[in-house]
């Protein structure tokens, strides 16, 4: 969602990001100016008693003891009180936001979802013990808001589903913000060996002793199959590798995945959202090891559009080859890279979603 706040920013207007202390540094970090409202949960521990949870029941939805109702709880009070002293004309908001949109609908204010791709929240039912409970009572509203004034959408038309009702869309180019890294000299050179990323986002790891966290047995099955391995995760992360075998490389420093991907053939990762996305941007092939299900879905709307497949971690090497051998892999990737490039730019989306407002409040 950065690259989008910058466009609103270029295009003139001012932007604040509101979020749980613990999201300020990272606001600040990438040049926006940060709101801290609530207090901060412990999102490691909300999301695996979700796990565990979804585990026993085998499905998906927001409950009022999950880490969705459970962060909006946190924030929703701080962020209506900002909200009215600022005033706001427009919010917009990530797709797992609850707060959000009972924030926009208190002001009286537009709420604009802002999709991270394939939108997950579409088939996500929320409970109505969530939906009518005191998340919304508190503020003197019957339920919920059902769906967005408008849908920020960077997701190609083959990779989405449905929204639901009759929401507008504003599509918009997949530009990938991965932090602020290092674009290390040893990344320049180019290898006679295929050079294959292996990343794993930014929650996998915390979650648990190593069954969800997986990216140390790919790369080395990847590098015992003889691809050049480059490793993109958190240097905190380093030590649950131990001594890389060879042919890997685990990056010193913090450093973006998008930058790694511009001398990679493919790339296998967990099938978080940002991961996903980013190597669409890319045009790199994809082999998805999904283990939870918002992971599962990402890896079941790329495998339709031929550019990626959902893998396993016994055949990850011969998946891998088969992505780097046979072109039709390649060609729906790059297609995908190409469509993306085509949307408009975050900057233009900007104005396109000004002129959109404009018009409805005529």
């Amino acid at each position: 969602m950065v690259p989008f706040a910058w466009g609103l920013r270029a295009a003139g207007h001012e932007v604040r990001v509101a979020g749980h202390p613990s999201l300020a540094s990272a606001i600040t970090g990438s040049g926006l100016t940060a709101v801290e409202v609530g207090d901060d949960p412990d999102f490691v521990d909300l999301f695996t008693v979700g796990i565990n949870r979804k585990a026993e029941s085998a499905g998906e939805s927001v409950t009022v003891d999950g880490a969705i109702a459970g962060c909006a709880d946190m924030m929703v009070d701080d962020l209506v009180t900002f909200a009215r002293d600022w005033r706001p004309q427009l919010l917009v908001h990530d797709p797992l936001n609850l707060a959000a949109p009972i924030a926009a609908r208190v002001l009286g204010i537009p709420a604009v979802k802002h999709l991270w791709g394939p939108d997950f929240s579409a088939i996500m039912p929320v409970a109505e013990e969530v939906v009518t409970g005191d998340l919304v009572r508190r503020f003197g509203i019957d339920r919920l808001p059902d769906t967005p004034d408008l849908i920020v959408d960077p997701c190609p038309w083959a990779m989405q589903v449905p929204a639901p009702g009759d929401v507008p869309r504003q599509p918009i180019r997949f530009v990938p913000y991965n932090g602020p890294a290092d674009h290390p000299g040893w990344l320049w050179p180019r290898l006679p060996r295929p050079r294959v990323c292996v990343t794993w986002g930014t929650l996998m790891s915390e979650v648990d002793g190593g069954e969800l966290f997986r990216a140390p047995r790919v790369a080395e099955a990847l590098a015992a199959s003889g691809f050049e391995v480059v490793v993109a995760i958190d240097p905190k992360t380093r030590p649950r590798f131990g001594t890389p075998p060879d042919h890997v490389r685990l990056a010193d420093s913090q450093i973006a995945l998008h930058v790694v991907l511009a001398s990679c053939q493919a790339i296998v990762h967990q099938g978080g959202a940002g991961s996903t996305m980013t190597a669409l941007a890319a045009g790199v092939p994809q082999v998805i090891l999904p283990a939870v299900v918002d992971q599962r879905f990402n890896a079941a709307q790329l495998a339709l559009t031929g550019a990626g497949v959902a893998g396993d971690l016994e055949t990850v090497a011969d998946q891998v080859h088969a992505l780097l051998t046979e072109p039709h892999w390649r060609e729906a990737a790059t297609a995908l890279a190409e469509e993306n490039a085509g949307r408009p730019s975050p900057a233009e989306a900007a104005i396109g979603l000004a002129r959109r407002l404009e018009m409805q409040s005529v």
